[in-house]
């Protein structure tokens, strides 16, 4: 009986052993990481320029030679305010011709109705046939379309006379113009520009991944160049939909209500962002594993504090909330804080637990998490 039992407890304890020897632990490899910092965009500055929201480009209806442009870039119209004019010679002469030929197909028609009047006496006379006061009856017609026509031609040359001005439609200023007296100019192109003084935006470009991150309505600080010191606070208006495919930035207009008269249009200015809603953090998207059951980074414990060549660590798995950043970075919403070390590259190798070696020139404090 006891040989029995020392025989089981030998059996058990080589069982124990081959399956400690079967289950190896994954290797201590090298890993690619770097430190999560947050980006405070509300430090950067960015140069922009203040423009009008609502300009319009005025032009003539008709083509001609411009006369006269009565005012220059800067001066300050008024609704109804003449701006410009065409040489009227040629359009005059239209309208006289016009109107000559209205009055000679007045006169034809008055002639086909005599001519109606006369057919009729005579087909009740019994003189006449009844295809001489059809033939008569069908000239009438004509000559009263050829009359219509002639009031419509009268209409348009008139019109077009009248279309020799360009007035102002509201109060504004003017911020450009694209013709010089005795050029010729065509229909609708643009001969003067005015823009209403308010409201005004700030306009800048910021990268790409920057705008992605930014809420709406989000507060900035705009500051004339000339007077750095007189800053008012502008909020997010709109965003570009699109980056521009050479610089990868876009464009954002920012509101100013209200703003001093140092905030003229066309004068530059400096913006930032507020510093409490513009820190964010950002990673590359070869930095998150993607499962079925979630969103996740490898958060790296080791010491921080060592400058030794080769630092050994593990690797932990941290759910994450992400967000489209763009330029192949994603935002991180939530999950991660500043200082924290995540991997960057081999997400879909790594093991929770797992050890892993950290050379020092990895990354360390140099925002590439930013």
């Amino acid at each position: 009986m006891i040989r029995r039992l020392a025989l089981t407890i030998l059996v058990g304890v080589a069982l124990v052993a081959c399956r400690e020897e079967t289950e190896v632990s994954p290797p201590v490899r090298p890993v690619l990481s770097t430190r999560v910092a947050i980006d405070d965009a509300g430090s950067q500055g960015f140069v922009g320029t203040v423009e009008p929201r609502d300009k319009a480009d005025l032009g003539f209806q008709v083509l001609g030679r411009l006369m006269t442009r009565a005012v220059g870039i800067g001066d300050l119209v008024h609704t109804g305010d003449v701006l410009a004019t065409l040489d009227a010679t040629t359009l005059d002469l239209a309208v006289r011709s016009a109107e000559a030929t209205l009055g000679n197909r007045r006169a034809e028609r008055e002639n086909a109705a005599t001519t109606v009047a006369r057919v009729e006496a005579l087909r009740a006379s019994g003189t006449a046939p009844e295809a001489n006061l059809e033939d008569a009856r069908t000239a009438f017609d004509a000559a009263g379309a050829a009359v219509r026509q002639a009031e419509a031609d009268l209409a348009k040359a008139r019109d077009a006379l009248v279309h020799t001005e360009i007035k102002a439609g509201f109060d504004g200023v003017v911020t450009a113009t694209g013709a010089e007296p005795g050029q010729t100019v065509a229909a609708g192109e643009s001969v003067v520009t005015i823009a209403r003084p308010d409201p005004r935006d700030a306009i800048i470009d910021v990268p790409d991944w920057m705008a992605g991150a930014l809420p709406p309505g989000a507060p900035f600080i705009v500051a004339p160049q000339i007077a750095p010191n007189q800053s008012v606070v502008g909020h997010l208006r709109e965003i570009a939909p699109e980056a521009d495919p050479l610089t990868r930035t876009r464009r954002l207009k920012i509101d100013l209500s209200g703003p001093p008269d140092l905030f003229r249009l066309g004068s530059t200015v400096e913006v930032r962002a507020d510093r409490q809603t513009s820190s964010t953090i950002t990673l590359p998207e070869a930095a998150i594993l993607r499962r079925d059951d979630g969103v996740f980074v490898w958060v790296i414990a080791v010491d921080e504090a060592s400058r030794a060549a080769r630092r050994e660590g593990s690797v932990a798995l941290r759910p994450v909330t992400t967000a489209p950043a763009g330029d192949g970075r994603l935002r991180v919403v939530s999950g991660l804080s500043a200082g924290e070390r995540v991997a960057i590259a081999g997400v879909h190798s790594l093991q929770d637990g797992q050890k892993v070696i950290v050379p020092d020139a990895s990354g360390d404090d140099r925002g590439d998490a930013s």
